[in-house]
């Protein structure tokens, strides 16, 4: 599969139309030194700093590079940049994906230049991540305290090992494409369309399925019934 950069944010999933040239992910660590009386210096190891991602790119203003990944879901610019806007004025994090690498985490949008060139109406960007970590407080509660626990009466309820569709199986499609998995944007319909899942979401979505094509590129979500494992 080829890697697409992706955002998602409150349900909808959108895939940048033009992959960078590069991409940079930066893991800095965190340890520290101390001087120890008699021994020296030691290392004392710490968790890494917040991860940060910066590309560049650019978004066309026509679906007429024969490189443009979205070519089934085209959206023009203005799209990316108010997606991007409104993010950042929510004041909330992303979820950044790059398919076909480990980066799979939230995170805040730093900094977001775009500008004009002589030309085309496409539009030059340039985005910074940094990993989000949520800061929560645990509560613990106790109950029959000095008591003897009685015996439990849970089950374990595990997920059904009927839904064999996974990330990354071929499938045979025939349903109507979304835009998300709520089923905002309904878009061409497929008929014995062999593509690939990339994503899934399993708390109870109408259109619980992502669907690339074969090379990877964004085709759209789709009802259960309209995939078949093969």
């Amino acid at each position: 599969m080829a890697m697409g950069i992706f955002m998602e944010y409150k349900g909808l999933l959108i895939q940048f139309p033009i992959n960078p040239e590069e991409l940079k992910l930066k893991i800095e660590g965190n340890n520290d030194t101390k001087e120890v009386v008699k021994f020296g210096e030691i290392n004392i190891a710490k968790d890494c700093k917040l991860a940060t991602v910066e590309f560049e790119s650019f978004l066309p203003e026509k679906n007429n590079y024969p490189f443009i990944l979205t070519k089934n879901q085209f959206e023009k610019p203005k799209f990316y940049i108010d997606f991007i806007e409104r993010v950042r004025k929510d004041k909330k994090p992303v979820r950044l994906i790059v398919s076909d690498t480990k980066i799979n985490m939230l995170a805040l949008i730093d900094n977001f230049e775009y500008s004009f060139k002589a030309g085309p109406n496409d539009i030059y960007y340039t985005l910074n991540f940094t990993e989000f970590r949520e800061a929560r407080v645990k509560e613990v509660k106790v109950s029959n305290y000095g008591t003897r626990p009685g015996k439990s009466t849970s089950k374990n309820r595990g997920g059904s090992s009927a839904n064999n569709v996974t990330s990354g199986c071929t499938v045979i499609v025939n349903g109507r494409l979304h835009r998300d998995s709520y089923g905002s944007g309904p878009g061409m319909t497929l008929r014995n369309y062999k593509g690939k899942i990339n994503f899934i979401k399993r708390d109870g979505r109408k259109y619980p399925y992502h669907v690339t094509d074969m090379h990877g590129g964004w085709m759209g979500w789709v009802t259960k019934d309209s995939v078949r494992v093969i």
